[in-house]
């Protein structure tokens, strides 16, 4: 496998579905979505290609996923509007070593007309391993 190729090898995690991504959130590999009971759960499988030089996931990574993530939760609880991130807070809580299945907690705090507020947590299995806060501009869907 080359450098820049993704690691396609790995199992799929019960209950998960795996999408393929679009732009830059391609780069990440896969994202793995659950549908539950109070909507859509995201996670992320990570390896060796996502680490940092000494061998544990790169902040950048983990910060990219969860802000990705996060702006599906809130493209899904505005009718699919389309929505940019406008700030994002993150605190690294424990370094990951791969490979790593991580799954975002994540809850939507206030949703106005334009502006959405949420916080999320990565999960390696059961220790959170970041957090991060933010707030979403959202474009309202023109009336058909």
């Amino acid at each position: 496998m080359s450098s820049n190729q993704q690691n396609t090898s790995v199992d799929t995690p019960e209950g998960w579905t795996r999408r393929e991504m679009k732009g830059i959130p391609a780069s990440l590999g896969a994202l793995w979505t659950q549908k539950g009971e109070n909507g859509w759960h995201y996670a992320i499988q990570l390896d060796e290609t996502h680490a940092n030089a000494q061998g544990f996931i790169h902040g950048g990574v983990m910060m990219s996923f969860i802000d990705h993530a996060l702006s599906l939760l809130i493209w899904e609880a505005t009718d699919r509007a389309m929505c940019t991130t406008v700030h994002l807070d993150s605190h690294f809580l424990s370094g990951v070593k791969p490979p790593a299945f991580l799954k975002l907690n994540a809850e939507i705090i206030k949703k106005g007309r334009n502006l959405v507020f949420a916080r999320g947590a990565l999960l390696l299995e059961d220790k959170t391993v970041m957090e991060a806060n933010g707030v979403w501009s959202v474009v309202p869907r023109s009336p058909q």
